[in-house]
């Protein structure tokens, strides 16, 4: 008896690279081996849990505002203005909702139709293309080490808007507002949607980041998102908004409504009472965590490994040159053989092939250390 056809997008669609190599982790710790894992993307902090009791009933229990907590996007929104100097509305240029994952997949839902494009510069977060695909649309890639100068070539009269990570998942780089502004140029001049993934703005050493959004106060090209998960250090309670103007704020908001409903209002509530007091709680963990990343920055320079260039967020893009391996072969034999999990580069594009996505959030120093020296002897062990 023949099964029915499922939808080819989804059969067309890829797994995320990061999650199938976390999920081949969590298999292998079932088993009793001990993993270095490399691989997750978030940094664990040390985080108490503040008193529950003092939250509204029993409001909590049931749905809130489909945009989000009001009182919750007005501290949003007083967040942007100390942190990243521009106005944002908090009743209708805020939205939020379960992750800013989802916020991208409900964006982009809310912009393009079938078959129109979306530029992704490499490498391109894991989660870009597929979410792309599965609004219909077509990713074009931009391969890695192009110049925005060199972006114009990609265009076509399809083309409906670019992504961007900044601060870049998985380099570490940061734009910077010269590099902002010639993006913001481009999408102007081809009358496109420029998305900028913020969701590590948190994630720096400096006052070096820039938001997308100070350098187009009117929102008429820009999109932002953020993440209150990953910069208070609660990933797995997925709370993540979207900034943008008006109207698309409200096509969204029509997404969100059909397939969310709202975010989960327990922690909306919690993360009202409770913003300020994370927040001084997790930002220096942050700064300490950055501060490791720099640190075993240079204790692979000691020991030859090679990385492009970046000083924030968790993560490295690790180059595995000169191996002969493929990086899911890499990552698949350091897994099994060594027990260290990175991610590879191939989930970032095609162009990143030669390259692994290395994590130091969640192991210790010593641990990420480890780590590193055995992905620098598989690559010796494999170069000829």
């Amino acid at each position: 008896m023949n099964m029915p056809l499922l939808s080819k997008v989804t059969v067309d669609s890829e797994q995320a690279m990061s999650i199938k190599y976390n999920t081949m982790v969590y298999e292998l710790k079932r088993k009793g081996e001990n993993v270095i894992i490399m691989s997750l993307g978030e940094a664990f902090f040390d985080i108490p849990l503040f008193p529950m009791d003092t939250l509204p009933m029993p409001d909590l229990y049931h749905y809130s505002n489909s945009m989000g907590l009001p009182e919750l996007r007005e501290k949003l929104s007083k967040y942007f203005k100390e942190l990243f100097l521009f106005d944002v509305c908090p009743e209708k240029e805020i939205l939020v909702t379960a992750g800013s994952k989802a916020a991208i997949h409900m964006t982009l839902m809310s912009l393009i139709n079938p078959e129109e494009e979306v530029l992704l510069p490499e490498p391109t977060w894991v989660s870009y293309p597929e979410q792309v695909k599965l609004c219909y649309g077509k990713p074009v890639y931009i391969p890695i080490g192009t110049e925005i100068e060199e972006y114009q070539k990609f265009v076509s009269e399809k083309t409906k808007a670019i992504i961007i990570c900044n601060p870049n998942n998985p380099i570490g780089n940061v734009y910077s507002e010269g590099e902002l502004s010639k993006l913001l140029s481009f999408a102007q001049k081809n009358n496109i949607w420029i998305l900028s993934d913020e969701a590590y703005s948190e994630f720096v050493n400096n006052s070096s980041f820039t938001s997308l959004g100070r350098l187009d106060p009117l929102k008429s090209n820009s999109i932002i998102f953020n993440s209150i998960s990953k910069n208070y250090g609660i990933s797995g309670w997925r709370l993540g908004y979207v900034v943008a103007n008006k109207d698309v704020i409200y096509n969204v908001l029509k997404v969100n409504q059909h397939l969310i409903t709202c975010p989960a209002t327990i922690l909306e509530y919690y993360i009202v009472k409770y913003f300020d007091e994370i927040l001084e709680i997790t930002r220096p963990q942050i700064k300490d965590v950055v501060n490791k990343r720099n640190e075993l920055g240079e204790y692979m320079k000691k020991i030859g490994l090679e990385s492009l260039e970046g000083d924030a967020t968790f993560y490295f893009f690790v180059s595995i040159s000169p191996s002969k391996l493929s990086s899911e072969e890499f990552c698949t034999r350091l897994l099994n053989e060594y027990q260290v999990s990175v991610v590879p580069g191939i989930g970032y594009g095609e162009s990143c092939d030669k390259f692994i996505r290395v994590s130091i959030g969640t192991a210790s120093m010593e641990e990420n250390k480890v780590g590193l020296r055995l992905i620098k002897e598989l690559i010796e062990k494999t170069h000829h």
